[in-house]
């Protein structure tokens, strides 16, 4: 494993020595490619081990053939599947297409681009299609056989398949490759075409590292670059080699959803992280730290979700179609592209992020007209794909749109059929169909009816180009990363590197650099004196509502803390729980916890105690939409539109600030009666969508009532607060005298009780930075646009300090170092690329 910077290309070596070094590189390529005439293809091999022979192959612990190349790319194949080798030039390469001729896209000599390039010509319109497929699991992962599921999919030319889930052991994971890549070697009638497994951010089987809001909180970069080259390491040898993600939404929109998997809301802030976090990932490195580019380690990303989802009007998020909407009334479309074109210029030897996701969203401007004037979904826009990121950037990467763009999120789309829906977003210049593809060969069927729609219009050369250059986008990252050449997984590597304590013991190092102290008055918290004895303090229980939609979990009650964790460093008084729970029967009839089954502690006991310690959540939404993905509407198929709250206590949206008219609406067909009195007449009108007079609903009320009822018993109150979103402070801040803030949720795991502990007992200083505003009260939640960064009015507590960006305190004070003063100026506006 590595243990060197990511970020730190060559800095170790002198200048002479340098070049030195990059000299003997290009020499020894230069001399591998002297023979590589890209016209000279294909060739008529030399016989199998004639002549002066630089590569051996030797069969491994796992059961198929390593070939080793002298200074060149290790192959990997299976003698049983009948794929053979070819030898050119003394060297060994793969017949891929089984000619037994060397074709260009198989001399590993040539760079992946071109190779990619050269084997489109191999592959038919309808295996084409099959590459577009991005289903979410094929097949029944095991360590033993390939069912007809998965081989039926790799038959039609299915190549990018979701990795195995967490619960999955590495055997069977390296297992489960072998086999699939034998059989897609075992195929005579297709080229071979290594299978690449993608995989959204997981947890359980990796090292544990902060959300990206979390990392954002360091504001150091190095940090998201170690990120990234440790964890590509562990996804490589599970065989994951497709990240769906970096997510660098601008989450400018502070009642979003999506907030805590963005690097925050500051443009230069989001570009730094992001940057840094897929240049981590797409680069191997040496055992120095030294990027080599493309290599054994390296994973592509999916930079998401362009071109930035943050700016959703109120707050609505569009997995739902209350959600469609992105806005932009302060004109900041532009601003919202910045950590995207930041990852088309990456500092390492990968030079640009290789692929990208689409949104869902609509865009309109702050006039109410569409960005682009287009009124649809981004998958479809041909103006944010073809004319802004593929021309205006000039960035050929490969898109895959986010998962259900065909018929559940197809915005302004719907009165197209399925297949006119899937022509017109590879015309808008998207590659593959996100979650598409479960249903095997009807879903080929479906998309070769497409195709033909395509042939018709805009033409049969015209529709074979757009096919030839979105399959050669995919192409590039089966090559780029290797695969092509060696596609099979070590058991043993499988079973050892992922979620190795080394790593896990970086990741938790970033997490106590994410923690942000807001408050701490009279230094509650404060350097540890050595040989001093345990503080003795009163944890609370905490009640958790029931949730329902995506990651449902039913009603709870545990302790703030964790006890065990908290004894290391305190003396401990909790609550008790009745034995007999008196809440709501869950699905098997037994009884779950209320609020009152809670035994708080006494008096007395919280009395004795040097202070408390509460562990909460910032305001959490119960919208029916908010909490999932179901699409759950109150009245058919109308939303009941409902504002999304910051703060604990009941809110109603009717400030002077609320909107009474959305800028954002379906256009709906209603019937007027004509001016003149004869008939009527069909228009479009724009559905208002505002929330003027509406309550929010707030799951987690409770959590203020526990942290106000713990003031009112103990000396002093520490609070402890998971941050999803920005929340309202002036409902709690003013009544206890230490507040700690760790950034999570929603996709994202919260911190460890560890962390948060280690800097309250004073073992740790605190050095995070709010990567989000925290605003004053709901008013100016309501009167910010969506779409600009950093426009509100932020909260002053009753030290005298704003919570603003880049604001946080360590032992000594208010933190002034050279993160705050680079990343503590006005932010960036984005303008159009040049």
């Amino acid at each position: 494993m590595n243990g060197g910077n990511p970020m730190n290309s060559f800095k170790d070596i002198s200048s002479s020595v340098r070049t030195l070094f990059i000299l003997v590189l290009v020499a020894g390529v230069a001399a591998l490619f002297n023979s590589c005439n890209t016209k000279d293809y294909p060739r008529k091999p030399d016989r199998l081990g004639s002549g002066k022979v630089r590569w051996a192959e030797t069969l491994t612990p796992d059961g198929w053939a390593m070939v080793t190349n002298e200074g060149g790319a290790t192959l990997g194949y299976s003698k049983s599947s009948g794929l053979q080798l070819l030898q050119s030039d003394g060297y060994a390469f793969k017949d891929l297409n089984r000619n037994n001729m060397l074709d260009l896209f198989e001399d590993w000599r040539v760079d992946s681009d071109t190779r990619a390039a050269a084997m489109v010509d191999e592959i038919p319109v309808e295996q084409m299609m099959g590459m577009k497929m991005n289903p979410f699991g094929m097949g029944s992962v095991n360590a033993d056989a390939l069912d007809n599921t998965i081989k039926s999919a790799l038959d039609l030319g299915y190549r990018q398949l979701r990795a195995a889930g967490s619960n999955t052991s590495g055997r069977v994971k390296a297992s489960w490759n072998n086999m699939v890549q034998e059989y897609i070697e075992s195929l005579e009638n297709i080229v071979c075409i290594p299978a690449v497994w993608i995989a959204d951010p997981r947890s359980g089987d990796v090292s544990e590292w902060p959300s990206n809001l979390a990392m954002a909180a360091t504001f150091d970069p190095e940090t998201g670059a170690e990120y990234g080259q440790l964890m590509s390491e562990e996804w490589r040898a599970m065989g994951i080699s497709m990240q769906v993600a970096t997510q660098m939404d601008l989450a400018t929109e502070p009642r979003w959803k999506r907030i805590s998997g963005t690097f925050g809301e500051d443009p230069a802030l989001s570009m730094d992280m992001a940057r840094a976090v897929i240049n981590g990932w797409q680069s191997t490195y040496d055992e120095d730290g030294n990027d080599l580019g493309w290599g054994e380690h390296s994973v592509n990303n999916q930079m998401k979700h362009w071109p930035g989802d943050g700016a959703a009007e109120g707050g609505r998020e569009s997995h739902t179609r209350d959600g469609a909407y992105n806005v932009f009334p302060g004109g900041q479309f532009w601003t919202h592209t910045l950590p995207f074109a930041a990852c088309m210029d990456l500092p390492g030897r990968t030079k640009k992020v290789t692929a990208a996701m689409t949104n869902f969203s609509v865009g309109i401007e702050a006039d109410g007209s569409p960005v682009g004037g287009e009124r649809v979904a981004s998958s479809y826009s041909k103006y944010k794909i073809n004319t802004v990121l593929r021309g205006m950037y000039g960035w050929d990467g490969y898109i895959l749109t986010d998962f259900g763009i065909i018929t559940g999120k197809n915005f302004g789309m719907e009165d197209l059929t399925p297949a006119e829906c899937m022509l017109a977003i590879l015309e808008a210049g998207c590659d593959a169909y996100g979650g598409e593809g479960r249903n095997g060969r009807e879903s080929v069927d479906l998309a070769m009816e497409a195709y033909e729609l395509g042939v018709k219009k805009p033409g049969e050369e015209a529709m074979n180009e757009i096919m030839r250059h979105s399959t050669e986008r995919i192409l590039r990252t089966h090559f780029n990363i290797g695969i092509v050449d060696n596609p099979y997984l070590s058991i043993e590597k499988a079973e050892t590197v992922p979620n190795n304590a080394e790593h896990n013991a970086r990741g938790y190092q970033a997490m106590l650099r994410s923690i942000v102290m807001l408050k701490n008055s009279g230094g509650i918290i404060r350097r540890a004196s050595a040989g001093a004895e345990k503080p003795t303090v009163y944890i609370p229980m905490v009640y958790s509502p029931a949730t329902s939609g995506r990651g449902a979990r039913p009603a709870s009650a545990n302790p703030a803390f964790n006890l065990k964790a908290a004894g290391e460093y305190f003396n401990v008084v909790t609550d008790a729980l009745a034995t007999k729970l008196t809440g709501p029967a869950d699905e098997k009839g037994n009884r779950t916890v209320s609020p009152k089954d809670i035994i708080r502690a006494s008096a007395a006991q919280i009395a004795r105690c040097d202070f408390a310690l509460v562990r909460i959540t910032s305001p959490q939404n119960g919208n029916p939409t908010y909490m999932g993905f179901g699409g759950i509407t109150t009245d058919g198929n109308k939303y009941t539109y409902l504002p999304i709250s910051l703060q604990y206590r009941t809110y109603t949206a009717n400030s002077e600030f609320v909107r009474l008219e959305s800028l954002g609406g379906d256009m709906i067909e209603v019937t007027e009666t004509s001016p003149d009195g004869y008939g009527d007449l069909k228009t479009l009108k724009k559905e208002n969508r505002s929330y003027f007079g509406k309550t929010a609903i707030i799951r987690n009320e409770s959590d203020l009532d526990l942290v106000l009822n713990t003031v009112s018993a103990a000396k002093k109150v520490i609070v402890a607060l998971d941050v999803s979103n920005p929340m309202v402070f002036r409902e709690l801040e003013r009544e206890v005298d230490a507040i700690l803030v760790g950034f999570g949720g929603d996709r994202s795991a919260f911190l460890p009780d560890k962390a948060f502990l280690e800097i309250i007992a004073g073992q740790v200083e605190p050095s995070g930075l709010l990567p989000l505003q925290m605003p004053a009260n709901m008013e100016t939640v309501e009167a910010q646009f969506e779409d600009v960064p950093r426009d509100m009015e932020c909260h002053t507590d009753s030290d005298g300090n704003t919570y603003d960006f880049a604001f946080g305190l360590n032992w000594s004070g208010v933190i002034i170092d050279n993160r705050t003063a680079k990343y503590g100026v006005p932010p960036i506006i984005g303008e159009p690329p040049k």
